[in-house]
């Protein structure tokens, strides 16, 4: 296991897509440049976040009260996250530079 260290976060986060695969369904997650975030689960659920590097990951207050504490294991051919709080893997199966999915954008 090979934790993605805050410079590796910092190039890998920003201004990408992540695709995530949640139940055998791709879930996208849209981290602007500056510190919103938006999510859209494979039921269909949107949420609306603000996300910060912190030590050991990342972290996105979403606007349903809920909290995602990450960080992201590498290993040869395959990247997960690992939830910082609760047993939880989520595979990660692609990152898209740019808001790939169109998710909802912070009003001008």
């Amino acid at each position: 296991m090979a934790i993605l260290d805050q410079v590796t976060l910092a190039v890998l986060i920003p201004g990408t897509t992540h695709v995530l695969d949640r139940n055998g369904k791709e879930a996208y997650v849209y981290f602007e440049q500056g510190e919103t975030a938006h999510m859209l689960l494979e039921d269909g659920e949107t949420r609306k976040g603000v996300w910060k590097l912190a030590d050991g990951g990342y972290v996105v207050d979403w606007d349903n009260g809920a909290v995602g504490r990450w960080k992201i294991d590498h290993e040869a051919g395959a990247a997960t996250y690992i939830n910082r709080d609760r047993d939880v893997r989520v595979r990660l199966i692609g990152v898209l530079f740019g808001n790939a999915k169109d998710l909802p954008r912070a009003a001008l």
